[in-house]
Formats: C-alpha cells, structure tokens, sequence
C-alpha cells in the first residue's frame, strides 16, 4: 500500500514537473519573439532615420534656384521666336566652381567677400569689360580666367575649367551662345540671373541674398542690403527736395538717345524718384535697349533741370567718356541743366556693362547722390 502511495506521489510530481517545463518553454519562445519583433522594429527605425539624414544632408548640399528667362533666337534685340525658360535647378552650396558672364553679379559676389569661388569671367581685352568697379578684384588673369567679350565667349578657356555653374546675363540668353555654352560646360548648371530693369533693386537685393544663403554668409547679405536701402532712402528724399526735372542722354559716336519712363532705366523714376523732363515722341525712332534717338531740339524743348549723360561708345570701345560739351551748341544754350553747370557724367561700366550687381548697384546710388548734391549746391 506504502509503495503504491509512493508510486503515485513520484508520477504527480514527474507529471507537475512536466508541466512546468512546457509552461517555461512557451513563456520562454514568446519572449523570444517578442524580443526579435522589438529587434526588427528598432533596426526599421534606424534604417528609416539614415535614409533621412541622408536625404537632410544632400538636400544641405544644395539650393534650389528659379531659373526663369527667355533664350532668344537671334542676337540680343532682334525679332524672333523665343525659348521660355521656367524651371527649378539644384545648385551645389559653396561651389568654388562658378563662372560669371553677368559682370554685375561678380560685383556681388566681391561685396560678400566670395570672389575666390569665381573661375572666370568675360573680361575683353586688356580687361575693358571690368570698369573701375571690379577691375582690382578681378584683373589678375592667374586667378581668373579671362573668358573672353559678353556676347563672343572664349568657348576653349570654359571647357578648360569644367565649372559648376554659369551665370549669365541677356547678353548670353540667344540659342547660340546657350548652346555652346552646354557644350563647353556640359556638367554645369547654367542659369540666368541679370536684375530686371523694370524690378531693379529688388532683383539686386534678392541676388545678394541668394548669393549669402548659397555660401552660408546670409548675415552680411543682409547687412548689404540693409546699407542698400537705406542709402537709397537718402537720395529719395534728396531727388523729391531737389524738384529737378531730369533728362537721361546716352551718346553713342554722334548719336543722342534718350532713356525716359518705363526704359531700360526706368528705376530712375520708380526708385529714385525722378520726374522726366520730357516723353517720346511716337515718330522718334525707338530701341529696347539702346534709348530712343533725339535731337538738340528735343533737349531745348523739354529743358530739363538735371541732365545724365552716359557714353555708350565709351563702355564698349574703351574710350573715355564723352564730354558734357558734345551737348552744348546754340540750340540747348537756354536749357536750364546746361546755363546751371547740371550735366553729369555717369560711369558708362557701372550703368552699361556691369549694371544690376550689389556694388555696380551701390556706384550708382553715389552717382546719383553725387549728381542731385551738384545741382542743389547753393
């Protein structure tokens, strides 16, 4: 009797220890699988974290540009079918690999202090091109390449450098240059970036910007334009206090232009203020660009108080400015800006070839500054 009793005890206690170890074993390969879900999710994570910062980190790389223009069929001015070019390109961020056609932005580019990342640029023979401006930044030919004239590049000395990028200007913007131009530079993303006439400073400061955002110096870009504006605050109030009528005269040989409201120097009179002496005429024969030709008679007729005299012959043949007395004859000897000594003699660099950069910009507020503190000087 004892020993079934014993015999029981051993099967209950064999049957209980059975029982324990399948229980464990269960417990034991749940916790397992939880433990190699909880692996999974986290090695997941990771993976979904790294492709971010990894997409965080080329995106840091690079800036996004709207490259909007119009690539013409002809040479600058001419009739013709056009390209309308709107898309948004990918730049790298501190490209030291950049090669400016727009004289103006290399300005730019010397104000926040980034000359170094140029390459090269069009600087003519014997660097005409450059003005007085940037001439010093950019004269050395060891440290930038001289790519040739704005309209004829030197196709070979661009392949030679292999740039990132290339800015040009409307001088560039015809379907011959632009394809030459991709096929010297064919790793290049090549983008338009002149300011527009009828947005000037704005399209100024807004480069300026993009330029310091781009280079990771957006603080002294602000600080540029800052200055900008209020500088051209300045001469605002100078030009409404003057009550000058003004006349812009470009001279070209013999020829006389005149730039007047809604011109290629509109923002005389939309961000200086300026009131025009006189309107075109509709039988007056009329450009884009170059002015609308006038006569001494038209000077005499709208006898202006202030006159700006830019020689366009003298930016583009690397002769000096034209004097004021090209102007002076028995015709325009009653005109008010001519009897009171009011002519001034602008920059043909800073207002022709360079025009729409952040110091080319800056050179013309002083002009005009200069020129309205000559006309009201008692």
């Amino acid at each position: 009797m004892e020993f079934k009793k014993l015999y029981l005890m051993l099967t209950m206690a064999v049957i209980l220890v059975l029982a324990a170890c399948s229980g464990g074993s269960e417990e034991d390969t749940s916790t397992e699988e939880n433990a190699s879900e909880e692996t999974a999710t986290e090695e997941t994570a990771e993976e979904e974290t790294a492709e971010e910062d990894a997409s965080e980190e080329e995106s840091a790389d690079t800036i996004a540009y709207e490259n909007q223009f119009e690539i013409g069929s002809g040479e600058r001015d001419e009739e013709g079918q056009g390209t309308q070019i709107d898309e948004t390109v990918e730049l790298p961020k501190n490209s030291d690999k950049v090669v400016i056609f727009d004289l103006g932005v290399a300005s730019t580019f010397a104000a926040l202090g980034l000359e170094e990342n140029i390459m090269g640029l069009p600087k003519g023979e014997n660097n005409a091109s450059l003005g007085s401006t940037i001439s010093d930044v950019y004269e050395s030919d060891e440290d930038y390449v001289n790519l040739g004239g704005l309209k004829e590049p030197d196709y070979e000395a661009l392949a030679a450098l292999d740039p990132e990028i290339v800015m040009i200007h409307g001088r560039q913007a015809n379907s011959n240059v632009v394809g030459e131009l991709e096929k010297a530079a064919p790793n290049a993303e090549i983008i338009h970036v002149a300011a527009d006439n009828s947005n000037y400073f704005e399209d100024v400061k807004e480069m300026t910007m993009f330029i310091g955002e781009m280079y990771d110096v957006q603080d002294k870009a602000q600080e540029l334009v800052d200055d900008l504006d209020a500088q051209l605050a300045e001469v605002n109030e100078k030009v409404a206090a003057a009550e000058l009528p003004m006349l812009f005269v470009q001279t070209n040989g013999g020829n006389l232009s005149f730039h007047g409201v809604g011109g290629r120097y509109d923002f005389l009179y939309n961000d200086f203020g300026f009131t025009s002496a006189g309107e075109q005429e509709e039988s007056e024969e009329t450009t884009d660009s170059h002015g609308n030709e006038i006569s001494f008679e038209f000077i005499a007729e709208t006898n202006p108080g202030l006159i700006l005299l830019m020689d366009r012959g003298a930016a583009v043949s690397e002769g000096e400015a034209t004097s004021t007395d090209v102007l002076v004859n028995e015709v325009t000897s009653g005109v008010d800006a001519i009897k009171n000594d009011n002519v001034y003699e602008l920059n043909p660099q800073n207002w022709y070839l360079n025009a729409g950069g952040y110091l080319t910009a800056l050179a013309q507020v002083e002009e005009i500054n200069a020129a309205v503190d000559a006309a009201t000087a008692e």
